[in-house]
């Protein structure tokens, strides 16, 4: 999958141009899946500028952190991002900071996520004694297979496909991943990861997705994406595309998740296996012509 990294830079004299890389900022458009780094030992930076300068660089790194994770938690909550993420948003972050701060052009590379995009970039490009990895897969992998799959059958985003809708029903609202629609929804798809660490918040999450999808099934209810609305039936096709515990990884949340699955009668897919959803909706959408 292609991704794009910027270095971030502490420069402590730009007129020397003496620099050292302290972290770094990697992201894919195609899966929404973006992740920022810093070094954990700092003392290369520390020995080139004093301390209030090298404060410069921690708060950027903070505050693009801040924006990630508000992007992050936009995919599972009603809120949407103030701040949209894309390589036109790196590149921005690249030609806006040319003092203290600097970041490098954004660099494409191939990477499965964007945690395995900077651990590549650190081994190759920063010294860090305190470097740490974080080795499970989120969602925005399933997020890219989905977007590939559709693509793959020329169901393209702003014509038939929508995506971060908001479901609204007569008694609850949840933020999905994608909808597909002719005048009229004809599937739902959502996508989760049951290796994230926090099984209790994912379980939650869950829950509240399956009343709302009940909700939607027993009476009906709209869906909005943007300034477009679109009437969702009781029949809407909905489809769940996830990616499995890692091996020897209790889930909790897998076994709520499989339970509520169950009660909608849907019958889930591994990542790997994405392309049936959007073989599904193909079908879906030339049956509703």
């Amino acid at each position: 999958m292609r991704f794009v990294y910027s270095l971030v830079r502490f420069v402590p004299d730009p007129a020397r141009g003496e620099f050292v890389n302290v972290g770094a900022i990697a992201g894919s458009e195609e899966s929404s899946d973006w992740a920022v780094r810093q070094v954990g030992n700092p003392a290369r930076a520390r020995s080139l500028g004093p301390h209030e300068a090298l404060g410069a660089v921690w708060s950027l790194i903070g505050r693009v952190g801040s924006v990630i994770d508000e992007h992050q938690a936009s995919l599972e909550t009603l809120f949407d991002a103030e701040v949209e993420l894309s390589e036109a948003w790196l590149d921005e972050l690249h030609r806006d900071h040319r003092n203290i701060v600097q970041l490098s052009p954004p660099t494409p590379l191939v990477a499965d996520s964007a945690e395995q995009a900077l651990d590549r970039v650190f081994d190759l490009m920063i010294v860090d004694p305190g470097h740490r990895r974080y080795p499970f897969r989120k969602k925005n992998e399933v997020l890219a297979a989905l977007r590939r799959a559709y693509r793959e059958q020329s169901i393209l985003k702003g014509n038939a496909l929508s995506e971060q809708v908001i479901l609204s029903t007569s008694r609850h609202r949840q933020r999905l991943d994608f909808a597909v629609a002719n005048g009229q929804v004809v599937q739902l798809a959502h996508s989760w990861s049951f290796q994230v660490p926090d099984q209790e918040t994912l379980s939650e999450h869950i829950k509240s997705w399956g009343w709302t999808v009940r909700d939607a099934r027993e009476s009906g209810g709209s869906v909005t994406a943007g300034e477009r609305s679109f009437e969702v039936g009781s029949e809407v096709a909905v489809e769940v595309a996830y990616i499995p515990p890692a091996e020897g990884q209790s889930s909790p949340a897998m076994d709520e998740a499989m339970s509520v699955f169950a009660a909608l009668e849907i019958d889930p897919v591994p990542v790997e296996r994405a392309d049936q959803v959007a073989t599904r909706a193909h079908h879906l959408l030339h049956a509703a012509a």
